[in-house]
C-alpha cells in the first residue's frame, strides 16, 4: 500500500463521513459535522494501520477483523455518551446509531472497498432524510399550544428555540409578554405524541419553568 492510497482511503472516508455529519448537523444534533468526521477517519486510518503492519505476514486476515471488531466494540462508548436520559424519556437514540455507522463506514473504506463504502453512505444518507419525511408525514401529529410561567430570563426564547429545533417539532409561533418579574410565554407546535412527551419533560429540566397549561 503506497502513499496515495492511504491518501485516498482518508479522502474518502473524510467524504462520506461528512456527508452523513451534515445531515446531523442540519438536525441540530449534539454529534455533527465534525464529530462524525474524525470518527469515520479514525476508523479508516485504524484499518490502515492493521494492514500496514500485518502485511506479508501470515494469517493477516483474522488479526484485521480483530482491529475492525475493536473499533466497533470501543464505539459503543462514544455513541453511549450522545444519549440522554431524562425523566424516563431517551434521547440521541440515532445520532449514537449514525457514530456507530461512520465507524463501520470508516473501516469499510479503510479495508479498500470503495464501492460498498458509497453505496452504504448512500443507504444511510436515504434513511436518515427520505425516513424521516416519512415520520413527519404519516405518523399522527396533533397541534399543541402551551401557556408557560416562567423565571425572567433575557435567554429564555433563546434556550426555548434550541429545545423545539433539537426535539425536531414544528414551531407554529411562540410570542413573550413580561410581568414584573415573570416571563409568559405562549407556543404552538404541531408534533407526534411522544415528542409532544419529550417536550414536556425537557421543560422541568430547564429549571425556571413555574407553570405550564396546554391546551
Amino acid at each position: 500500500m503506497n502513499m496515495l492510497d492511504i491518501m485516498l482511503k482518508l479522502l474518502l472516508a473524510i467524504a462520506l463521513g461528512g456527508i452523513i455529519g451534515l445531515e446531523r448537523e442540519a438536525s441540530q444534533k449534539p454529534a455533527g459535522l465534525r464529530t462524525h468526521i474524525l470518527i469515520s477517519v479514525s476508523s479508516a486510518m485504524m484499518m490502515i494501520l492493521s494492514q500496514l503492519m500485518l502485511a506479508g505476514k501470515e494469517a493477516a486476515g483474522g488479526d484485521t477483523l480483530r482491529v475492525a471488531a475493536a473499533v466497533i466494540t470501543g464505539m459503543g462508548f462514544i455513541g453511549a455518551g450522545t444519549i440522554i436520559q431524562s425523566q424516563g424519556m431517551v434521547h440521541g437514540l440515532t445520532t449514537a446509531s449514525t457514530l456507530w455507522t461512520v465507524a463501520g463506514l470508516g473501516l469499510v473504506v479503510g479495508a479498500g472497498y470503495y464501492l460498498v463504502a458509497v453505496l452504504f453512505s448512500l443507504f444511510v444518507i436515504a434513511t436518515l432524510v427520505l425516513f424521516r419525511r416519512v415520520e413527519e408525514t404519516h405518523l399522527k401529529k396533533a397541534l399543541y399550544h402551551y401557556h408557560l410561567k416562567i423565571k425572567d430570563s433575557p435567554d429564555i426564547l433563546v434556550n426555548l428555540r434550541k429545545l423545539i429545533f433539537h426535539l425536531g417539532l414544528k414551531l407554529a409561533e411562540i410570542n413573550l409578554k413580561k410581568e414584573r418579574n415573570v416571563s409568559i410565554v405562549t407556543l404552538s407546535f404541531s408534533s407526534s405524541e411522544e415528542k409532544e412527551r419529550q417536550f414536556n419533560q425537557s421543560l422541568f429540566d430547564m429549571g425556571e419553568i413555574l407553570e405550564i397549561k396546554i391546551e
